[in-house]
């Protein structure tokens, strides 16, 4: 977990540099690639996530 102050300042450096896509935490990344990778497999595990926190 970040602050939302760390989280704030990568927003900003993003829009300065115009980034397509604003990630605030490394952790962020490496989810969106794995969704990216293979999304039925992110999707299983999104379920089970969802399943163990009673949703």
């Amino acid at each position: 977990m970040i602050s939302a102050q760390d989280a704030a300042a990568a927003i900003v450096e993003g829009i300065r540099e115009e980034a397509p896509l604003i990630l605030p935490h490394p952790e962020v990344a490496r989810y969106f690639r794995q969704k990216a990778d293979d999304p039925q497999r992110w999707q299983k595990s999104m379920r089970k996530f969802l399943s163990a926190q009673g949703a």
